[in-house]
């Protein structure tokens, strides 16, 4: 199951989820990766926004629950967002979050995370990219495990992590239901990174995003 996590309270860039790069919105985007996705079987939205929700049917999401008011703050975590979610919708063994500011994820992105975590045996896998080392601003999450690559064949591993950092790009947080459910943790130590490409890994967060992600369309 895919979950999409989109509320409405956005300061840095008002009613960002909606905001449109090219001819689609942030969240239509995402929405439409997760369904094209062939590792997907179910695609939920879990937003608190009246707008959101709509947007969100009309791209042909499901959109099951509201989200409760006290999971739509600032200080509200994904983990939490998430576990509402997995109650509301047991039996899915696997899950994967994803959050419309990351408009350049593909559904390939998304089966390179399952095909991954099939293929190595682990219990999760998150998006990461290659960041310069040390990093330099503090929206960067570094990222300390195995990494794979998205594009080489899958058994490729990188022993570089004394000469490369990598950081989470927060377009894919796949894990197995059964595991985030027991630790409540959406990264721990047997989490694999899927190095992805930098164009999917753009995150949106200020304007200057936006217009970034606006002169790559097409590109």
């Amino acid at each position: 199951m895919a979950v999409i996590t989109a509320r409405g309270g956005s300061k840095r860039v008002p009613r960002k989820n909606l905001r449109k790069i090219g001819d689609q919105t942030l969240l239509g985007r995402t929405v439409q990766a997760a369904l094209k996705a062939e590792t997907v079987d179910r695609c939920i939205l879990s937003s608190d926004c009246s707008e959101i929700i709509e947007e969100a049917l009309d791209y042909g999401c499901d959109v099951p629950f509201v989200r409760p008011s006290e999971l739509a703050t600032d200080s509200a975590k994904s983990e939490d967002v998430l576990e509402h979610a997995l109650h509301n919708l047991p039996g899915f063994d696997w899950v994967v979050l994803l959050q419309p500011t990351s408009p350049f994820r593909t559904s390939g992105d998304i089966d390179s995370a399952f095909d991954l975590v099939q293929k190595i045996t682990r219990t999760s896998c998150v998006g990461v990219t290659r960041v310069q080392s040390p990093m330099t601003t503090s929206v960067q999450h570094p990222f300390d495990g195995d990494v794979y690559n998205a594009t080489a064949q899958k058994q490729q591993r990188f022993n570089e992590r004394s000469r490369v950092s990598f950081a989470l790009n927060g377009a894919i947080y796949l894990i197995k239901t059964s595991h985030f459910l027991s630790t409540k943790k959406l990264v721990d130590l047997e989490t694999v990174g899927l190095e992805m490409p930098a164009k999917s890994s753009l995150d949106i967060d200020t304007f200057e995003d936006l217009r970034s992600a606006s002169e790559l369309v097409g590109v």
